[in-house]
């Protein structure tokens, strides 16, 4: 195996993350903040937040997007050996991947970018600590309390999937577009469903009701 296919091997291993914390992040974020042509949808945050499965996932949705982005921005080559810190050292002057020959500038911008995220970056470690010991079952309220916020996270996933965009296309040419596999509105449609169904249920259970006692003799 060369070092163009050694490096295109790590990067596979690599996107199966961000693949996860994308979809992962994608669902969590409506289930947080469900909105409907950039209006809170107040119906639909208060059946999410009333509803022990949506409420669960939302939570659980959160804990995959930490642990898969804490795998890629954690310094630590030897328990997370493809981080991006790791990375960008190999494809860096005096690492394994040198032999092709990605601008050093480059190289450098795409470390300042990390370096610019340090601050989310270490909240992420954070939290990666506190969930993955969290046995206390009060999951509903861990994103409110968390000092990392979703839009905070966004801009960090946005910066991560940047840099690996850049250097498939660099040294791949090769535009791999990383982004969810299914769209928020996704989770929306299913909400707007089951309230609807819920609605209709009620409206026949009423009609039911009155049809019957019409029908009754009360003479």
């Amino acid at each position: 195996m060369n070092k163009k296919e050694q490096l295109k091997s790590d990067l596979e291993k690599i996107t199966k993350s961000i693949v996860t914390f994308l979809q992962s992040f994608e669902f969590c974020y409506y289930l947080n903040y469900p909105k409907s042509e950039n209006q809170l949808d107040e119906k639909h945050l208060k059946y999410i937040t009333n509803s022990g499965f949506f409420s669960f996932s939302r939570y659980a949705l959160w804990r995959v997007t930490i642990l898969e982005l804490h795998k890629l921005t954690n310094d630590n080559k030897e328990t997370d050996k493809y981080n991006l810190h790791h990375l960008l050292r190999k494809l860096d002057k005096g690492g394994i991947y040198q032999s092709l020959e990605v601008n050093k500038a480059k190289v450098n911008e795409w470390k300042s970018v990390l370096n610019k995220q340090k601050e989310s970056i270490d909240q992420v470690g954070k939290l990666r600590f506190k969930l993955y010991a969290h046995t206390d079952g009060n999951y509903k309220n861990v994103i409110d309390n968390s000092e990392l916020t979703l839009k905070a996270t966004e801009e960090l996933i946005n910066d991560i999937v940047k840099i690996i965009f850049e250097i498939y296309l660099i040294i791949f040419d090769t535009h791999f577009d990383l982004k969810p596999i299914h769209d928020r509105k996704v989770v929306r449609r299913i909400i707007e469903d089951i309230l609807t169904k819920r609605e209709l249920d009620r409206k026949n259970i009423v009609e039911n009701f009155i049809k019957n006692a019409n029908n009754k003799n009360y003479s």
